[in-house]
């Protein structure tokens, strides 16, 4: 019995920006996912955001 919660596979447009940069290859450690309540995504490796992302209906209204 895994204690992995599965998501659905879901698309939004906006803005993403990347935190670090990054090399190819492969490394253990762990990964974490965040999404608040106004669709603001962090995704973070070891702790430390490395990409981040803001839905376009978030930033449209900024600037309006």
């Amino acid at each position: 019995m895994s204690d992995h919660k599965p998501y659905d596979e879901t698309h939004f447009q906006g803005m993403i920006s990347y935190e670090k940069d990054v090399k190819a290859g492969m490394m253990e450690g762990d990964i974490g996912v965040q999404i608040s309540k106004d669709g603001r995504v962090w995704i973070c490796v070891d702790g430390v955001a490395l990409i981040r992302f803001m839905p376009k209906s978030r930033y449209s209204k900024k600037e309006d």
